[in-house]
């Protein structure tokens, strides 16, 4: 049974008058060192958190490592880089959070980094690779950390530690290794290499997909594999502390790993078809007894996935004729996208070979000639998914997998056979198979937050990875957030029990969205507010009353240029990182389409495709 808790937002919310601190001479000065104050911390923001509509004032984009405010919320800022580029390197580069609001881009709190303490971080760049900066934690100062890195950029980006501020982990060196980079030093050392998992099905080899680490550092889980993001089945995980490692086939729903035998799994397989229903009609096929199976298939890249085959269904033919083949029955409750079906004939029990594959599984098939050679049925299936992305929640026990087909999300305990399923296309109508994760999700230790919905709008939801239909809501129903307005949370500064904000970046991204070409937000949709949260940072409550904490507008039109449609750049969605500590929050932006030109596509602000920056946004 579905269970949804709401509550009321607060009846009276702390409003700061913003407007005279943006204009007083002192509103660039840095605020008291972090942790100073009783009254603002990450779990009790003093930002304003009312609903009035707030139109993003004009202004324009500072020059780098000048701190500035908001004008319209008063948060202190700063811009990471510019067209100059870094170290001499990367110059009309674009530079942006990383692709997914999931991974942490932050290490965390350095005391011993500056006179004031700080933090090490990375921007992916438009030429791919990560470029590492450090930021002083009370004057925000950027300063770029080339060190001895090649055009000042590590080959990939990854993910900090939890516990050394140092370290970040990623797949350097290979596909199928874990690697620590130390940022301070320079040292690299692997921490694992996959292919000594035992019994591992494939090699890592191509596509280069991602690590997540536990929070405390023990426990690794990646993916990888084919040649591009969503053609891989292999998820993996790794626990230093025991030194054991298991594995997940996602195309034919086996696990295994150390000390266990590899188990079939029956959640993420499409299952057989039901037994065929057959009639006879006019043919050449000679009169005797016909035995026929049907196999589904499913759209996997770069191969189809083909289930095992359905019951076997018997018919005779007093007379030259044709079998007429209803189209195929199945029970799809993970919303895999089929491709069409398998006919095995065969004229004695066990002796079906395959006569046609058809390509809509609505459409029915008639066998009217005489029997050909071909394959036999699969003894096993392959009916699985591509893996879009996997993350590891937090405490280390449980792996989100994201498929590229399909509209559900996975949730696998590594070492065991137990995999949860959860609906990303509004309601489930399978009881295996929970309701509403849609939209960009992120994992706590042991909960889910997504900004899903059970109507025309989207809202916030928590819940725990024990029971996902156990929804509870952070934002109420009287609020309308409307689903064009995208948001990826990110939830870094997530504490054991799951009650810490989790904060994101609203972008318009309605693809029907035309712009005019102008810069004016009255007569260009792209660029209209409409609303509270309309292109801003934001925080949510996740425990205690809902509440909503307002610190920027950021700026970013999900739009390749003013001519462009809404959603027609992602690279130029606010896509976004808090620290570890809640106090500060990174993320892209191409300012209203003034930082020029991407370098491969002149032409900005109204046609090819603007340049978009790193910018920090101080959260209190």
């Amino acid at each position: 049974m579905l269970r949804i808790s709401s509550a009321c937002l607060l009846a009276c919310t702390l409003l700061l008058n913003w407007s005279a601190s943006a204009q007083s001479p002192a509103a660039d000065k840095p605020n008291a060192p972090a942790g100073s104050s009783a009254s603002c911390s990450p779990a009790r923001y003093c930002a304003e958190s009312g609903r009035q509509l707030k139109p993003e004032t004009p202004m324009a984009a500072p020059k780098v490592n000048q701190v500035f405010r908001d004008p319209d919320f008063g948060s202190r800022m700063v811009r990471v880089t510019d067209e100059s580029g870094v170290g001499g390197e990367l110059a009309g580069f674009s530079f942006g959070s990383n692709s997914s609001a999931e991974t942490n881009e932050w290490g965390r709190f350095n005391p011993s980094l500056g006179p004031n303490g700080g933090y090490f971080f990375y921007l992916m760049t438009g030429g791919g690779g990560a470029v590492l900066f450090s930021m002083d934690a009370v004057t925000m100062q950027i300063t770029p950390h080339c060190g001895s890195l090649r055009m000042c950029r590590l080959s990939k980006g990854g993910t900090f530690s939890y516990v050394d501020p140092n370290i970040l982990y990623g797949q350097f060196d290979s596909n199928g290794s874990i690697d620590a980079y130390n940022v301070a030093t320079g040292k690299q050392t692997t921490i694992y290499d996959f292919s000594k998992c035992p019994n591992l099905p494939q090699d890592l080899s191509g596509y280069p997909g991602a690590i997540s680490n536990s929070g405390d550092d023990t426990r690794f889980s990646g993916y990888a594999g084919s040649k591009a993001q969503g053609g891989g089945t292999q998820v993996t995980f790794y626990d230093r502390s025991t030194d054991r490692c298991y594995w997940y086939d996602t195309a034919t729903g086996r696990v295994g790993g150390s000390g266990m035998a590899a188990a079939q799994l029956k959640a993420g397989l499409l299952a057989p078809p039901a037994i065929p229903k057959l009639s006879s009609t006019s043919g050449s096929l000679p009169a005797g007894d016909y035995y026929v199976q049907l196999t589904a298939g499913t759209r996997k890249h770069p191969d189809r996935g083909e289930t095992l085959p359905s019951p076997e269904a018997h018919i005779r033919l007093n007379s030259a004729g044709g079998i007429a083949i209803a189209a195929p029955e199945l029970d799809n409750p993970y919303n895999m996208v089929l491709d069409g079906y398998n006919v095995y004939i065969g004229i004695a029990p066990g002796q079906e070979t395959r006569q046609a594959s058809v390509a809509q599984v609505q459409s029915p098939y008639t066998q009217s000639a005489a029997l050909a050679k071909g394959a036999n049925p699969p003894k096993a299936s392959t009916a699985g998914y591509n893996v879009h992305n996997a993350r590891l929640s937090r405490d280390g026990k449980v792996v989100k997998i994201t498929p590229q087909n399909g509209a559900v999300l996975y949730f696998w305990m590594p070492g065991t056979t137990n995999v949860s399923v959860c609906s990303t296309n509004g309601q489930s109508h399978s009881p295996d198979v929970a309701s509403f994760c849609g939209g960009h999700t992120v994992l706590g230790h042991t909960h889910l937050i997504n900004p899903g919905g059970l109507g025309s709008n989207t809202s916030a939801l928590i819940r725990p990875l024990s029971d996902l239909n156990n929804i509870t809501q952070r934002i109420p129903d009287d609020i309308s957030v409307p689903r064009s307005d995208d948001v990826h949370w990110s939830w870094n500064n997530v504490d054991p029990s799951d009650t810490e904000p989790v904060c994101g970046a609203y972008t318009r991204s309605n693809p029907r969205l035309q712009g005019d070409g102008t810069l004016n937000p009255a007569t260009n949709p792209v660029l209209s507010i409409q609303q509270a949260w309309d292109r801003e940072i934001v925080c949510v409550a996740t425990s205690g009353p809902p509440k909503v904490w307002r610190f920027a507008h950021h700026r970013a039109t999900g739009a390749c240029n003013a001519n462009g449609k809404g959603g027609s750049c992602f690279s130029a969605i606010a896509i976004g990182n808090v620290s570890q500590d809640g106090k500060f929050f990174l993320f892209n932006s191409d300012w209203d389409w003034s930082l020029g030109n991407d370098r491969h596509f002149p032409g900005c602000p109204t046609s090819g495709r603007c340049r978009v920056d790193g910018f920090i946004v101080e959260l209190k």
